[in-house]
């Protein structure tokens, strides 16, 4: 369960290597496969890197939401403003917090944060096609599949495999 002493913030330039960290434990290497909404038999090779943390928090409209137990940043995820909503990425979950009900929490954290910054009417992301698990677990948080993507193999390192695109899923936050 959710600590009583989490506590909901923005990463600043301070935070990049932790952000960084967060990402790649909860998406790619050993410690990702322990947890259930990692990329690791899909991708690998890095998720990010501490120079893209570094410039999304530093673009005026995008935000980093953390969640902090103690010391430790056990959660976070990218807000970018869009047209008329924001885009929600880069989610990440310790995986040893993953089933505490930490990502409802923080999803309800980003879609209000993006209401009170930019005043958001929806919220949307995009899922791994072959994610079916994940995708079900945002259609639960009431996300509806909205269209398809191609997934850019050619930014992305390490792909496995190539017979996936990305799915598109919007909420009004």
């Amino acid at each position: 369960m959710i600590d009583n002493d989490l506590q909901f913030g923005f990463a600043g330039l301070d935070d990049v290597p932790r952000v960084a960290a967060l990402i790649e434990r909860a998406y790619r290497g050993p410690e990702a496969a322990t947890g259930w909404t990692n990329e690791a038999a899909l991708l690998t090779g890095p998720r990010s890197s501490p120079a893209e943390i570094e410039s999304l928090i530093r673009a005026p409209d995008s935000r980093f939401v953390t969640a902090v137990d103690g010391d430790r940043l056990v959660g976070c995820a990218l807000l970018q403003r869009t047209a008329d909503g924001a885009y929600f990425g880069m989610f990440a979950i310790d995986p040893g917090e993953q089933g505490s009900g930490l990502g409802k929490a923080m999803i309800a954290r980003c879609e209000a944060t993006a209401r009170e910054l930019w005043g958001a009417r929806s919220m949307h992301l995009t899922v791994i096609s072959l994610r079916d698990k994940l995708i079900g677990w945002y259609e639960r948080r009431g996300f509806a599949r909205t269209g398809r993507r191609p997934f850019p193999f050619d930014r992305a390192t390490g792909a496995l495999r190539t017979d996936f695109d990305l799915i598109v899923l919007e909420k009004p936050p």
